[in-house]
């Protein structure tokens, strides 16, 4: 019997667990997909991303290689072979001779091309860091545009019931004989074109979940969070100005920059000789004279360039390397420059927009919502006509429209701001 208890115990536990992972996936399937979740998968699958990393690897092992010195070489051969008997014994010159020649490279070029490819292996990663940012933002703003179309989705249908009661209230004073035929024309056309809004909006809404399909795959089309995303707030214009110095853009071109300043110490290294050492075993055969076996030789010699025309080879590739360290360096200035025109001109729109909103939000929304009831009051009541309803109506939900729009671009400025934040 106590076994038995043991059991239904166990087996209830495991319904209640059952159970509390279903209302779990649900409860998270309810709450939509979030941007920081559409964050996480566009940067967990992209394979931009994995390529930066994979060369950055190969980078790096291939720092490590550079630094050892060259295989050895390995010498065989017959030295003074006679050629009337080809006989090894015959002559006392003849070596059966074996060898190994080892080269030292010039100077300190092992460890300062070690270096540069190191230095090019972390440029790579803030490369990667860079990239990730452009994931993010690229996600944001497609993330935006669908929530972007939903609002203005239910907006519109806010729009098509209000734009059908007036529909319905023009039909039944038409019945009545208190409007003529045209009036019921004219609000069938504005409920019409409302209707035809709904279907541009939902077309939008498909290519901007379509568009965001490329960072996310069939995630897009789950359903989204409803609230807008909030971002951190907006710093100074001065904090931005620091922060692009420090953005991993800025941060890779600098890592290029210090790679191609060790270039140029690299080159510097072509006025040094290179040096090879040669040790070589040779095996004589045969007898001296007096009847003694032969004596074996050892050779070690030390070979060397000498650089000593420089003007047409070792000046040139010094001239080179600093010709490119200078155009690289052109380069993050100029990227830099970009950036801080961008940063600005984001800036200047974020403002703006803003003050759109408070407008609209303060005065623009509020009396227009204030005109459309007194107008259907009016209306109702046989002291304004059709027109002038249809027109408030018509103007509370285009202010309506134009306030979802530009909660939207305000929070996408926000998001490039956040990029050239390096956040």
């Amino acid at each position: 019997m106590s076994r038995m208890h043991r059991s239904i115990s166990y087996l209830r536990v495991v319904a209640v667990y059952c159970v509390l992972i279903v209302l779990f996936d649900s409860t998270a399937q309810a709450a939509g997909l979030s941007l920081a979740a559409a964050e996480e998968l566009a940067l967990a699958s992209d394979p931009g991303v994995r390529s930066i990393q994979a060369k950055k690897l190969a980078l790096e092992e291939m720092s490590v290689a550079a630094e050892q010195l060259p295989d050895p070489m390995l010498k065989l051969g017959l030295v003074a072979l006679p050629t009337d008997t080809f006989n090894l014994g015959q002559e006392a010159m003849t070596q059966a001779q074996v060898g190994l020649v080892q080269k030292f490279p010039r100077g300190k070029s092992r460890s300062l091309r070690s270096t540069q490819t190191h230095l090019q292996s972390e440029g790579l990663d803030k490369a990667a860091a860079d990239k990730q940012l452009q994931i993010r933002l690229a996600v944001r703003e497609q993330y935006l545009e669908v929530l972007k179309q939903q609002e203005l989705a239910r907006i519109n249908a806010d729009a098509i019931t209000a734009f059908s009661d007036v529909a319905d209230i023009t039909k039944d004073y038409y019945a009545t004989g208190r409007l003529h035929q045209q009036a019921v024309l004219q609000a069938s056309v504005e409920l019409a074109r409302v209707e035809d809004r709904s279907t541009r909006i939902a077309q939008d809404e498909e290519q901007a979940r379509t568009r965001l399909t490329t960072w996310i795959g069939d995630a897009a089309y789950r359903d989204l969070d409803a609230a807008w995303p909030e971002f951190s707030p907006l710093p100074s214009g001065v904090t931005i100005e620091e922060k692009l110095t420090r953005h991993p853009r800025i941060l890779a071109l600098q890592k290029n920059i210090s790679a191609a300043d060790t270039g140029v110490e690299l080159a510097r290294q072509r006025y040094k000789p290179e040096f090879a050492l040669d040790v070589t075993y040779g095996g004589r055969g045969g007898n001296n004279p007096d009847g003694s076996p032969r004596t074996d030789l050892l050779s070690l010699m030390v070979v060397m360039d000498i650089p000593l025309f420089t003007s047409n080879r070792q000046d040139k590739f010094v001239a080179a390397q600093v010709a490119e360290s200078s155009a690289v360096t052109y380069i993050r200035d100029d990227v830099l420059r970009r950036m801080r025109s961008e940063a600005d001109f984001h800036l200047a729109t974020f403002h703006r927009q803003k003050q759109r909103i408070e407008l609209f939000e303060n005065t623009l929304l509020p009396d227009a919502a204030f005109s459309s009831q007194a107008s259907l009051e009016a209306f109702q009541s046989s002291i304004e006509d059709l027109t002038t309803l249809l027109r408030t109506r018509i103007t509370e939900f285009d202010l309506q429209l134009e306030h979802a729009r530009l909660r939207a671009e305000l929070l996408k400025t926000r998001a490039r701001l956040q990029y050239l934040e390096g956040v």
